[in-house]
């Protein structure tokens, strides 16, 4: 079916049809509101949308660690018209998870969009104001619940390195989503969680929460008094995420790299840099070559840590 529908599209280009896109594009999120995949797949559709003279429309597809959202674009037909938003998860689930509902070369990358890190962050009632404090006080208390946004995303990458690396003991708390997240430690129901940088940089700086460190191996722009995991005491400890546009495998090679094109010029826009790095991410955007083979690096790496460390969820 996908070969079908990628030789009509051809065949239409070749034609001299409406050039894409004639009709709206569906931009899935594969996680909550309010997630980090939510907000950059907004800014990013803004953009898009302004670039196309077409709207590009944000579609919440949340849960199984991405994996729903995900399937739903590996599974749709190759005509440019679905697209993913996914992230470091697409690299990780399969390793982790017996089954995720796609292969991944069921997708073609588009562009990397942005990177960013996790934030240690704790609820205002934790007494802990750096990370050897609040690592000896979850020695104190084995077993303290711990959020995270969603099996295999990087928070719960995050946590599971903190946890071998800090050499303590916590009970970790899936939500369906960085969002959901975070309403569990800002209502108490978790104490502490990593976040990714992406939408939780207002909360800090609210005073709804307290941040400890960064997980990137550097300190970033847009709140540089928080110092790193590993300038903390836990040496190397360095967990980035990121994130990409990808659309379904048998797309046509014109489209990915009409695609490829205004993505790497929608995150190269003065405004939308402006905004990710105010939300503490980086902006990325490459060609659909490069990103396929950082993608392909990054399958490779989290495979090796996810056998090495033994993390598999059944």
């Amino acid at each position: 079916m996908k070969l079908f529908f990628a030789a009509l599209l051809v065949c239409g280009l070749a034609h001299g049809q409406a050039p894409y896109p004639n009709r709206p594009v569906t931009l899935i999120a594969p996680s909550t509101p309010g997630s980090a995949p939510d907000v950059l797949s907004r800014i990013v559709a803004q953009q898009l949308s302004e670039q196309f003279g077409q709207s590009v429309v944000v579609a919440n597809r949340p849960g199984a660690g991405t994996n729903i959202g995900t399937a739903a674009v590996a599974h749709a037909a190759p005509d440019g018209y679905t697209v993913l938003l996914g992230s470091i998860a697409n690299t990780v689930n399969p390793h982790i998870m017996a089954k995720v509902g796609y292969r991944l070369d069921e997708l073609t990358p588009v562009s990397s969009v942005a990177a960013a890190p996790d934030v240690l962050v704790v609820h205002p009632s934790v007494a802990a104001a750096n990370v050897r404090e609040f690592i000896a006080l979850l020695k104190a208390k084995p077993g303290t619940p711990a959020g995270h946004a969603g099996i295999g995303t990087t928070p719960h990458l995050s946590l599971e390195m903190f946890r071998l690396l800090a050499g303590v003991e916590v009970t970790p708390v899936p939500y369906q989503g960085g969002g959901a997240a975070q309403q569990g430690i800002l209502s108490g129901q978790v104490p502490f969680m990593f976040s990714t940088s992406i939408g939780i940089l207002p909360r800090i700086r609210g005073g709804q929460l307290r941040g400890l460190a960064v997980t990137s191996s550097k300190r970033i722009a847009a709140s540089p008094e928080l110092p790193t995991v590993a300038e903390s005491g836990l040496a190397d400890f360095d967990v980035v995420a990121w994130f990409g546009l990808f659309v379904p495998a048998g797309t046509p090679a014109p489209l990915v790299e009409r695609l490829s094109e205004e993505t790497r010029k929608a995150v190269a826009a003065p405004e939308v840099r402006k905004r990710l790095i105010d939300l503490g991410a980086e902006p990325l955007g490459s060609s659909s070559k490069e990103f396929a083979a950082y993608v392909e690096s990054e399958f490779r790496r989290w495979g090796k840590l996810a056998k090495d460390a033994g993390i598999r969820v059944e």
